[in-house]
């Protein structure tokens, strides 16, 4: 699939069509995003709430994500498999499936709107300051609230966690 196309919606359901799929997008999320694929073959074994999580166990369902479920992922984009470190890593992707379901992911948050804001209370204070009801030290506290928007707006787009907590509800019953 080309990485700039989103996924359809016949492609997310079939992609969620089954519960161990569900179960590795949602324990590669809990794990940040990353697993080693026997321990997510462990992980479904809990989940499937097999009484006795045996080597066997294990084995059968690390060979059933192995050539099954973790390539359908792979083929959709939302997870990359590395075959010689046996790992699983969530992608970017994994949002096409929550704006198929209609999941916000990022706060939606109106920047614009805050700079707008921001822009008017400095044109009052440059006003107040050039009639010299405010003094020019009043500037340092307009840079200040300028400086932690702008700061703010990085870390909400750019560093923090993009939070894919609709994979918790898409293996809840």
């Amino acid at each position: 699939m080309n990485e700039t196309e989103q996924l359809t919606k016949d492609e997310v359901f079939e992609v969620l069509s089954s519960s161990r799929r569900r179960q590795i997008l949602y324990h590669l999320h809990r794990r940040g995003g990353e697993a080693d694929l026997r321990d997510l073959a462990r992980d479904t074994a809990r989940a499937e709430n097999i009484d006795s999580i045996t080597d066997d166990v294990v084995k059968r369902l690390y060979i059933s994500l192995y050539q099954t479920h973790v390539p359908k992922l792979e083929k959709a984009g939302v997870v990359r498999y590395d075959s010689d470190d046996k790992v699983v890593v969530l992608t970017d992707r994994v949002t096409d499936i929550a704006h198929v379901l209609n999941k916000e992911i990022e706060p939606n948050r109106q920047w614009s709107l805050y700079y707008v804001l921001l822009a008017i209370a400095g044109i009052g204070l440059a006003i107040a300051q050039v009639s010299g009801v405010a003094p020019a030290v009043t500037t340092l506290p307009f840079v200040v609230v300028l400086l932690a928007l702008a700061t703010f707006q990085y870390y909400e787009t750019e560093v923090r966690d993009h939070g894919y907590g609709f994979l918790e509800q898409i293996v809840s019953e």
